[in-house]
């Protein structure tokens, strides 16, 4: 027992003699650092939307009909004036042939309420002459006289009633013109939502029958920009966008739109953002999710430090009397600059930076002591 007493007390003091130290020396600890360089920082908003082509028309039926015929389908390319369905006519031309009956209808009562007018106009200028003779009575001239007005009257109800029966049938051709459904535009079809032989029905609300879309050459995307990001975006900006189904490709687009109707969901204000994309590869289709990061500020040349650097803080161990000081009066400040560590002469050090725009890796200082190449600690 003697031994082994004699044995310990000696290495107890050696490990304690160690401790302290290694306590008492801060020069042996080693920091890993990172250099305060000059570099181009990049400042993205980033935001999540739908790719959609910049114009899509909805073709529909302005009657109701049965489909006789599809011309097009999905994908199909179609010019402007292309027919691409058919409404079976045959109710509209029977249409037509009943509106032109009415209108001949309407030109013979003309034609005899003209000739009645003109054979009354006759008998009152006659009971003019006998009543001037006193052939004939006062009621008898009167008569006449009320015959004749009676007559021009039915004359004008004729007139009126061609019209009715001339407006009647260009209804009907103009329903039947409607028969024949055309694109507007020049496109592709990108959906189909009837089939040959459906009855599309035309009341309160023209019935789909296509989705042509414009160009899909150029599309858009329709992002939502979070409220606290959206005054940094502006009309012009440069954007990039990624697909989950090309991951390696980077798409470039421009801001062309920002529409000040809020959208507000589960208390989260965001604005719709349209962004014009060049899709000549045409990767892109419409209702893809695209990660887009439209770029809002830019600065070549930045004195910047890493962003670890602004994340570490010191053990208090570490830390001198003057730091702790300082980093107590600045947690109960209302409002302060941000700080880093160097190290200056193998001695940590505080120092105070104001900061600007920053990037995934790096953050632009403004205002500070330090000067590129001092060594931040990580």
């Amino acid at each position: 027992m003697k031994k082994y007493f004699i044995i310990g007390i000696p290495c107890l003091i050696a490990i304690i003699v160690a401790s302290i130290y290694s306590l008492g020396n801060k020069g042996a600890i080693q920091y890993k650092t990172a250099k305060i360089d000059k570099g181009a920082i990049s400042k993205y908003v980033t935001a999540t939307g739908t790719i959609n082509p910049v114009r899509t028309v909805l073709i529909g039926s302005q009657v109701t009909g049965l489909i006789s015929q599809l011309y097009v389908d999905f994908n199909s390319v179609v010019k402007v004036g292309q027919v691409v369905a058919q409404i079976d006519p045959v109710p509209f031309e029977h249409q037509v042939k009943k509106a032109e009956a009415a209108l001949a209808t309407a030109v013979a009562s003309l034609e005899k309420a003209q000739v009645n007018s003109k054979n009354n106009r006759k008998n009152y200028l006659r009971s003019r002459k006998l009543f001037a003779k006193k052939v004939i009575s006062i009621n008898d001239l009167d008569a006449a006289r009320t015959t004749y007005e009676a007559g021009l009257a039915d004359e004008k109800l004729a007139e009126s009633q061609i019209l009715q029966a001339k407006a009647a049938l260009e209804i009907a051709k103009t329903d039947l013109k409607h028969t024949v459904i055309v694109s507007p535009l020049d496109g592709i079809v990108i959906s189909r939502d009837v089939d040959v032989g459906q009855t599309v029905v035309s009341s309160f609300q023209t019935p789909t029958l296509f989705h042509i879309a414009e160009d899909l050459v150029h599309m858009q995307v329709n992002t939502n920009v979070d409220e606290a990001d959206i005054g940094m975006v502006k009309v012009g900006q440069d954007a990039k966008l990624t697909v989950d189904s090309f991951p390696d490709d980077v798409f470039e687009g421009k801001v062309v739109e920002i529409r000040m109707s809020p959208i507000i969901f589960q208390n989260v204000v965001t604005y719709n953002t349209i962004i014009n994309v060049d899709n000549t590869s045409l990767k892109l289709k419409p209702g893809m999710t695209a990660n887009t990061s439209i770029l809002v500020a830019t600065v070549e040349h930045a004195l910047r430090v890493t962003n670890s650097a602004l994340r570490y803080t010191p053990s208090e161990m570490l830390q001198s009397e003057s730091d702790k000081k300082a980093l107590s009066e600045r947690k109960f400040a209302k409002k302060s600059s941000s700080h880093i560590w160097i190290l200056d002469h193998g001695q940590l050090k505080q120092v105070a930076v104001k900061l600007g725009i920053g990037d995934d890796n790096f953050t632009e200082i403004l205002e500070s002591d330090v000067k590129e190449g001092q060594e931040a600690v990580i």
